[in-house]
């Protein structure tokens, strides 16, 4: 019999099933198939979206803004399938469902869901706008895997293996994969659909982990070992973007400490502890914690990037060809995009503030000579330069500068002086999300952001230099951009009022302090002038797979029998697996296609653009493609499919 076999079963593993579903219904097989489903975790949910962990921590993604159904109009070849956002999802499950339309309606009443007692408050409460538990949304993925494998043809069987795959071995015309109960399966052609690969520790961190003292690697965060902080001590933490949010929900909110509404505290809140907490010094690369989502009380506006998709427009490039430069041919003109965007909100909300006409500022915005501070290694010169262009035009220029490095010139500072700047300016950060709509830095900050994906999508496979500006944008972008739930920001001011949280700055070197017989004492730790020791030491972020530096058993399988290399790009290999556009199959160092294994999503980030965002309704969503494109060549492969429809 035919086999198919799906390793992973989260939201990619969930949408290729109902891919293939799509391409068998509308063929005339009915051959028999056995799609296998490999994963250890919750099926349907994976481990982000464990639907047993905790409520207090949420997605960074809005209710109505997530789905996994494809759309009319939607990029795929099978059939579009529709189905309900999360938030209609929500709707219905509440019984106002009223302007669901019908087909996701009759799909819904076809496939009732399991009883939700455990979130009726939060189902009661949600607006498209909120950011749903992670448990809620895993409980949605649960319910789309449930109707993905309804859809399945009766010839199909489904089996579902509650284990991981611990190797792959090419035999002349199928996979054996291994699986780490000793079953081994066989299937005639294969995806991984894994999401987060964690690689092996650096020596650093390997040297942090066997040193005697607390240290907590990267991981996700809910299956961190966070009982190992003790209540009271000093935690050196690295990472302040949503893996420290979480980490800090985990050790206040989850041992009973309790965040008060006080208008009489910058941060709208005041903390009240319950004894259990640990003292935090956080620190980062940038040293600043990434800013909070604006409140739009809606969903997000969509922001004007007309230069930027000219831009694209006018420098398409072939695949591997590495001759867009985004610092010369794309940045420029995102930076105008941006200001525009700051200097229309300002007209609106302060038109006392500008010195000339708008037309007149818009104007200067597109023909000043920024290009000429275009380099390859920073994105600042040219905000600089445009900044300085419009300094007269305007009583509140927009400093982007002051944003892609929050902390530049704090070298000296004391950790007291330190900690009243990135609070004052934290506080900042919440009026300014508050504002959202009415605030000019967050209509700039927004356009950055937004541009992230179309830049990705112009700079991938090859197309783009390997350029720091680059590295530099998107890391900026994600950090205005990607940021938590404003309610987390007031929660961190609130700690760091109380006490509870101490900014050490950027770029932290971190060292083990011994005593005189060698035996590990403490962190110490330090960024610039100032330096803390402590305990434990946390890593609260999620590092990027890495096939050259694998650390579980399956990927380091697929190494080992040659059926990965590399993505290469200006002859420098990456850490993720070269794929082909087409397929999504895997390519071999001799640079042949592997005939049967593919790979999708997160480990192919650095060749692909887009893999860690979850498929946006109206957006023709770069995921559900990817499955799509991938269920195709899996049943072309396994010979599913007649050549016609391949």
């Amino acid at each position: 019999m035919v086999a198919v076999a799906i390793i992973g079963a989260g939201p990619r593993g969930i949408s290729i099933t109902e891919r293939i579903a799509a391409y068998l219904n509308q063929t005339e097989s009915r051959d028999p198939l056995t799609l296998h489903v490999i994963d250890d975790v919750q099926v349907g949910a994976g481990r982000v979206w464990d639907t047993r962990q905790t409520h207090t921590l949420c997605m960074n993604t809005l209710a109505g803004a997530v789905t996994l159904f494809t759309e009319p109009g939607a990029t795929v070849t099978a059939p579009v399938f529709e189905g309900p956002t999360m938030y209609e999802w929500i709707q219905l499950l509440r019984g106002d469902g009223d302007e669901v339309s019908e087909t996701k309606h009759s799909l819904f009443q076809a496939h009732p869901p399991t009883p939700l007692d455990q979130f009726v408050t939060e189902i009661r409460s949600t607006r498209p706008e909120s950011n749903p538990s992670r448990a809620l949304y895993g409980e949605y993925l649960r319910w789309v895997w449930k109707v993905a494998r309804a859809q399945l043809p009766a010839a199909v069987s489904i089996i579902e293996h509650h284990t991981h795959a611990v190797s792959i071995s090419a035999e002349e015309t199928s996979d054996a994969i291994t699986l780490s109960d000793g079953t081994c399966i066989h299937a005639d052609a294969t995806v991984l659909a894994s999401g987060w690969v964690l690689p092996k520790l650096t020596p650093a961190q390997h040297e942090f982990a066997t040193s005697g003292l607390v240290y907590i690697p990267p991981n996700n965060p809910v299956e961190q070992e966070v009982s190992r902080i003790r209540p009271g001590e000093r935690v050196l933490v690295r990472g302040l973007g949503m893996g420290f949010f979480d980490l800090m929900a985990l050790t206040t909110l989850e041992r009973g400490g309790r965040f008060v509404p006080d208008q009489s505290e910058r941060s709208g809140l005041r903390y009240e502890a319950a004894g259990d907490e640990p003292v935090f010094v956080v620190t980062s690369g940038r040293g600043y914690p990434y800013l909070p989502k604006s409140e739009y009380h809606s969903l997000p506006p969509k922001a004007d990037l007309t230069r930027l998709q000219q831009a694209i427009a006018a420098h398409h490039v072939p695949d591997g060809s590495g001759e867009l430069s985004f610092s010369n041919d794309l940045w420029p003109a995102l930076v105008r995009d941006a200001y525009t965007e700051y200097y229309r909100t300002l007209a609106r909300v302060r038109p006392a503030a500008l010195h000339v006409p708008l037309v007149d500022l818009l104007g200067a915005i597109d023909t000043a000579d920024i290009e000429a501070h275009a380099t390859p290694y920073n994105i600042v010169p040219i905000s600089v330069a445009l900044t300085q262009t419009l300094a007269d035009m305007t009583s509140e220029p927009f400093r982007m500068e002051q944003y892609v490095d929050p902390l530049n010139a704090t070298d000296t500072l004391s950790l007291t002086t330190l900690n009243q700047q990135v609070t004052e300016s934290m506080a900042r950060d919440i009026a300014q999300a508050v504002a959202a709509r009415n605030a000019p830095v967050k209509a700039a900050l927004w356009a950055i952001s937004a541009a992230r994906k179309p830049v990705a999508i112009a700079t991938e496979n090859g197309r783009g230099r390997r350029e720091p500006a680059l590295r530099q944008y998107m890391a900026f972008g994600q950090m205005v951009g990607s940021g938590p739930p404003l309610f987390r920001t007031r929660e961190l001011l609130a700690l760091a009022d109380a006490g509870y949280v101490t900014f050490l700055g950027p770029n932290p070197a971190i060292e083990i302090q011994r005593d005189t017989h060698g035996v590990a004492t403490a962190f110490h730790a330090t960024s610039q002038s100032r330096t803390v020791t402590a305990t434990t030491l946390v890593d609260a972020f999620l590092p990027n797979p890495d096939i050259t530096q694998p650390a579980d058993e399956l990927t380091q399988s697929l190494v080992r029998n040659g059926r990965i290399r590399p993505f290469a790009t200006d002859g420098v290999e990456t850490s993720s697996p070269e794929t082909d556009a087409a397929t999504r199959r895997t390519v071999h160092p001799d640079g042949t296609l592997d005939p049967r294994l593919h790979i999708v999503g997160i480990p192919t980030g650095r060749q692909w653009a887009d893999t860690t965002i979850s498929p946006m309704p109206g957006t023709d969503p770069r995921m559900l493609q990817e499955t799509d494109q991938t269920a195709r060549s899996l049943l072309a492969q396994a010979g599913v499919l007649s050549p016609a429809a391949r």
